[in-house]
């Protein structure tokens, strides 16, 4: 029955048949629809003696429903490609499953509700991994703090690493840790400002509170590397199995233990898969013979591992980490499942990339043309999709690399990227390294540990074989959900002819696992040397930080148009209708009596959450530029503090700041109030005289616009609501700041 639907199906659509595979056929097959190969192999030998007599037609291969699993990649060369006139096409029927895993059977009840079921291939030291998959979804490894605990993730307190790399300590409050065996197998996940360090645990010393990291080393970037005030967790060691649905491996044994709890008995466990392949395709040309017109369209590529290297994961930026011994040196990413490279007019649609230890697709050196359209790429390791090469050691200076070399030309389009990063948390949903002319739109990407979507790999504005390049119309939303320093969308470089058009950026929060001193989280992050962008028509907001962030490159290095940074809606305020600000604020300009040399200013306010990050300051109402120019005052939050400034002679030495101790409650609405006599700053929170700063100089005023909600220069913006602000031209008295609060 299966073969006359999948025979109507293709003489109802007009399709040239040409090859099919199912689980059931035999590799002795001719091939056809009544009698299918059985493996994609043998498939390919057929469409491979197809190409070598030279093609006349199309060539099409229909793989049937079903799991074919791999016991090695796929490997695709110019003998398997198309021409410029004639495709071929590997097309799934139903749903076909490329797996690079295998299942785990014969569990056992081990007691207490752990499951377990032996792998001799563990034990011989043949197969290791890293990921477990039950049931669709990704297992937990065995960790503490448990991944819900609240909170998640203990906080270093130091880090003492030898000059030499001979080794290297951590230190936590002596609870954190526990007397863990099979410590080479332990690991250690560090936090840094915008990547990650997972390191193997050489030893442990509970009473002394110190963990010993397994060599060899690497001198890390200072932002990266280890330190105290660090969120980390580990993982991986028996004695952290204590929550259902974590499991061990022990390599030692080769047993796999999953605590299932007491209500699964041991022949109730089934769907669960670790994976043995660290790729599931490859297509590799080369330069006089590029793989061509090369088609892969609606498969399910799943389970496949990258394994840790022996320094572990010493990141660096975007999944790159390096080897011994400096963070400078030899940038290599975690690897991708599937890995192009010199191919040109092939694509990949409709699939779904899903259950990886690595990162999902990286078109590398020699792509061009290209097409990754249509798929669905979820719950990967790394990266989601990656496009150029890194080209470490390149001196940029000196000239690029050959043009034929650069990836160009290739589209990444209408893609559903979500949960990349399980592993690594650098990792980004697309990133565009040296590349020319790539098309990445009509994306939803969402539910990242970092950034959104990253353009660019060089830290100056030197030319760079990066330019041209299109991010268009994409939807990018809760992402930096782990990590900091970031944004839905990330650059680097000089890119001339690099547009950034129609996105809508928003959800770029603050996480609780992020460095508390690191900088906040933007709608786009354009840091160091990034210039020659073309921005119109994105719209910003719920940022953490300010929509639009600049590190060493300046905003008119770049040309704009019709950008909304930020929304401002009225909802039900304390009294009457308030303003709600989610990413920007309100301006009004300029008049004598909005800016008297002593003023009073005050605002009801209600937030959701506390601002967060290296700097945890909203502005609420506030005039003349920033706290380090002549004539700026501003009422202002600080986390849960209430403050003020006031800048009078200018330059940061003569910036005035005074902060309350922690008053502020969420969600309800709080009176805050600043005042200034010509003597004394002071503030109040809810009636109450909560700081005094004695400053005894007569303020100046200024000549710029008033603002609520954000700083006057743009630099971050409130989210929350505003209601009910009011400015004198005099100190209020105390009592008269009281009677306002109670009014």
């Amino acid at each position: 029955m299966l073969q006359v639907t999948v025979a109507l199906l293709v003489t109802g659509y007009g399709w040239a048949a040409d090859f099919f595979v199912a689980p059931k056929g035999s590799d002795a097959n001719p091939g056809t629809t009544a009698r299918p190969f059985a493996t994609l192999h043998r498939a390919q030998q057929a469409v491979r003696a197809a190409v070598a007599k030279g093609l006349t037609e199309d060539v099409t291969v229909f793989v049937l429903g079903g799991r074919y699993e791999l016991t090695e990649p796929l490997r695709f060369g110019p003998e398997d490609g198309g021409t410029e006139r004639h495709s071929v096409t590997w097309r799934a029927i139903e749903s076909a499953i490329v797996s690079g895993g295998r299942p785990i059977e014969g569990w056992k009840s081990g007691g207490d509700g752990v499951l377990t079921a032996e792998l001799p291939e563990v034990r011989a030291g043949d197969w290791y991994f890293r990921e477990l998959f039950v049931n669709g979804r990704r297992a937990v490894r065995a960790r503490t703090p448990d991944a819900d605990a609240e909170p998640n993730h203990f906080r270093l307190t130091g880090s003492q690493q030898a000059g030499d790399l001979s080794a290297h300590a951590l230190t936590l409050a002596p609870e954190c840790l526990g007397a863990w065996s099979n410590l080479p197998d332990a690991e250690i996940v560090v936090f840094g400002e915008w990547e990650i360090t997972r390191k193997r645990l050489q030893a442990v010393d509970p009473a002394a509170g110190t963990v010993t990291l397994l060599p060899p080393h690497v001198a890390q970037h200072p932002a990266i590397g280890p330190r105290p005030g660090m969120a980390c967790y580990f993982e991986n060691a028996p004695e952290m199995l204590d929550q259902r649905g974590e499991w061990y491996l022990d390599r030692q044994t080769g047993v796999l233990l999953y605590l299932a709890g007491n209500a699964t008995p041991p022949e109730k466990l089934m769907n669960v898969f670790a994976p043995r392949l660290t790729r599931l395709m490859e297509v590799t040309g080369t330069a006089d013979r590029p793989v061509r017109n090369l088609h892969f369209e609606g498969f399910q590529f799943e389970h496949c591992a990258w394994p840790l290297p022996e320094p572990g994961h010493p990141g660096v930026q975007g999944t790159f980490h390096t080897p011994p011994p400096t963070w400078s040196q030899g940038w290599t990413p975690v690897d991708a499942a599937l890995v192009w490279e010199w191919a040109q007019g092939c694509s990949l649609t409709g699939a779904a990339l899903r259950h990886l230890g690595g990162a999902g697709i990286r078109l590398r050196q020699g792509c061009r043309d290209n097409v990754v359209e249509g798929n669905t790429i979820e719950d990967v390791g790394g990266n989601g999709v990656m496009v150029g090469e890194h080209y470490p050691g390149w001196d940029w200076t000196k000239g690029l690399p050959p043009a034929e070399e650069v990836a160009s030309g290739n589209r990444v389009a209408n893609n559903h990227v979500t949960r990349c990063g399980q592993e690594y948390f650098g990792a980004v949903g697309v990133w565009v390294g040296f590349a020319e002319g790539t098309l990445v739109a009509h994306n939803l990407i969402h539910d990242l540990p970092y950034t959104g979507i990253s353009v660019g790999w060089q830290w100056d504005p030197t030319p760079t074989a990066c330019q041209g390049n299109v991010v268009e119309y994409n939807h990018i939303f809760q992402v930096m959900q782990r990590l900091a320093d970031g944004g839905c969308i990330y650059t680097l470089g000089y890119q001339p002819g690099t547009v950034l058009r129609g996105n809508v950026l928003h959800g770029s929060r603050y996480s609780d696992t992020a460095l508390q001193s690191a900088y906040s989280n933007n709608g786009i992050f354009f840091d160091q040397g990034s210039k020659d962008f073309l921005v119109e028509g994105n719209l910003i907001y719920d940022t953490a930080g300010g929509p639009i962030r600049f590190n060493l490159c300046e905003e008119g290095w770049h040309t704009w148009a019709d950008n909304h940074f930020g929304l401002t809606l009225p909802v039900e305020g304390k009294r009457g209708t308030a303003l709600q600000c989610n990413g920007t604020g309100l301006d009004i300009p300029h008049a004598p009596e909005l800016d008297p040399p002593q003023l009073t200013a005050e605002a009801w306010i209600r937030l959701e959450a506390f601002p967060v990050g290296g700097d945890n300051r909203r502005w609420i109402v506030n005039k003349n530029d920033d706290e380090w120019t002549e004539s700026h005052w501003g009422l202002v939050i600080a986390g849960p503090k209430v403050g003020a400034y006031l800048n009078i002679g200018g330059g940061r030495e003569n910036s005035h700041e005074l902060l309350s101790d922690e008053v502020l409650t969420l969600n309800r609405w709080e009176h805050l109030a600043m005042t200034y006599d010509g003597q004394d700053l002071k503030i109040y929170h809810n009636g109450e005289l909560v700081g005094t700063l004695a400053i005894g100089r007569e303020r100046v005023p200024g000549g710029t616009s008033l603002s609520l909600g954000k700083r006057q220069d743009n630099y971050v913006a409130l989210t929350g609501a505003i209601d009910e602000v009011a400015l004198y031209d005099r100190a209020l008295s105390a009592e008269e700041v009281r009677s306002r609060f109670a009014a």
